[in-house]
């Protein structure tokens, strides 16, 4: 679960701050009068959601493709075989 929570975070963590950066810009252009960025229009937002479908895909199939025996006894990893 600790791996999942990490990797999740790696990948929420650019994206966090890009929002953060656009909630900016959006607020910046309201005080100024101008019109507001949009969000799907920018390449971010294409690679983001390209990463979500890969990140997600990933882990079906590596679970998908890994086997899990529940009569193998656990074995904890180790550096030294």
């Amino acid at each position: 679960m600790r791996v999942v929570i990490q990797q999740l975070a790696i990948f929420l963590l650019p994206i966090l701050l890009y929002a953060a950066y656009l909630y900016w810009r959006r607020w910046r252009a309201r005080v100024a009068g101008d019109p507001e960025p949009p969000w799907e229009h920018s390449n971010w937002y294409w690679a983001i959601v390209a990463g979500l479908v890969l990140t997600i895909a990933t882990f079906f199939g590596f679970e998908a493709f890994t086997e899990h025996s529940p009569n193998v006894p656990f074995r904890p990893p180790s550096m030294n075989r």
